[in-house]
């Protein structure tokens, strides 16, 4: 879905744009069926974009919603032509390709600390091996790396450069939305490493010369997986609404939308996992949500109140 519509692979767009990635049609139906549940129809997360994408129009000249479909055959179409040109396909991203899709994945993400403050340095995720040992796994590769998004282009290119360091050489990067001074960046930067081409190439199925912010679609949406910023010292997260997260640092939301904006997402995340419960006959509770919430209890208590009363706790003057 889409302000200015149509099919996205390959475009490139002008101006100032607030752009999300859709993402939670792929995430949730992936993990109902991980526990045995059935999905939400596929018509179900219409109305919760509609509703997002309308009060994003009211702070921003041009919003786009990005295609989840779009990007993962964008990116399929990607790690097939790697493979074909005898490159091992590394996934950074987490939402839109399989296991058996690719050769790997580096677990790397944001990570804040108990007053929901940025830790500098990316960590590795919750569970996964440190960062140094995925990269040792690759030495003396050829990479290709897929990820979701280059922003500045810091991310990726540190990940690089520790690769080389363990003499894995990446000859490409695919993302699914680029910035143009993040790619810019990214085809600057010196390596130094015997073994890496002059020249990585570099793609990016959607790019932007400049935007307010680039959020996928998840991390609006308490519960869902991969959502919001990993807790350093544990497996919880911070989505980026309100009472958990910086939706004013994290996400671009002006200072003074900041309480319905984050009312509008719990409304939508309510609505989903209600639907969930509803078509399974069943009470969803936070022992069973993929993404621990910051603050919410891991038992048997059910989720969706929980999120009412988050809700609540953000209208409070």
């Amino acid at each position: 879905m889409d302000s200015s519509k149509g099919a996205h692979h390959g475009h490139h767009f002008r101006g100032t744009h607030y752009v999300i990635s859709e993402d939670i049609d792929i995430l949730l139906p992936r993990w109902c069926r991980s526990i045995g549940l059935l999905p939400p129809a596929k018509d179900l997360y219409l109305g919760p974009r509609s509703r997002m994408k309308a009060f994003l129009q009211r702070l921003f000249a041009r919003v786009t919603f990005i295609d989840s479909r779009e990007i993962r055959k964008g990116l399929l179409e990607s790690a097939a032509l790697h493979r074909k040109a005898g490159l091992t396909v590394i996934s950074l991203e987490r939402a839109y390709l399989e296991d058996s899709e690719i050769d790997g994945r580096i677990e790397l993400t944001r990570t804040v600390d108990e007053s929901g403050e940025d830790i500098v340095i990316p960590s590795v995720r919750n569970g996964t091996p440190a960062k140094q040992s995925q990269f040792e796994i690759l030495r003396g590769k050829k990479v290709a790396l897929i990820d979701d998004v280059v922003f500045s282009g810091k991310t990726l290119i540190g990940t690089i450069s520790g690769l080389h360091h363990c003499h894995a050489n990446v000859h490409a990067v695919t993302a699914a939305v680029g910035m143009k001074s993040g790619i810019n960046s990214l085809k600057k930067a010196t390596f130094g490493v015997i073994g890496m081409p002059d020249r990585m190439k570099v793609d990016c199925l959607d790019e932007f010369d400049d935007v307010s912010d680039q959020v996928c679609e998840r991390d609006f949406y308490p519960g869902v997986p991969y959502s919001g910023r990993q807790y350093f010292c544990g497996d919880e997260s911070f989505p980026y609404i309100l009472p958990f997260g910086r939706p004013d640092k994290w996400a671009s939301i002006p200072e003074k939308e900041l309480r319905q904006f984050s009312a509008l997402c719990l409304d939508n995340t309510i609505a989903l996992f209600e639907e969930i419960e509803r078509i399974n006959g069943i009470k969803i509770n936070c022992s069973m949500i993929p993404r621990p919430v910051f603050g919410f209890p891991k038992d048997n208590t059910r989720f969706v109140p929980l999120l009412k009363e988050a809700r609540a706790k953000c209208l409070k003057t």
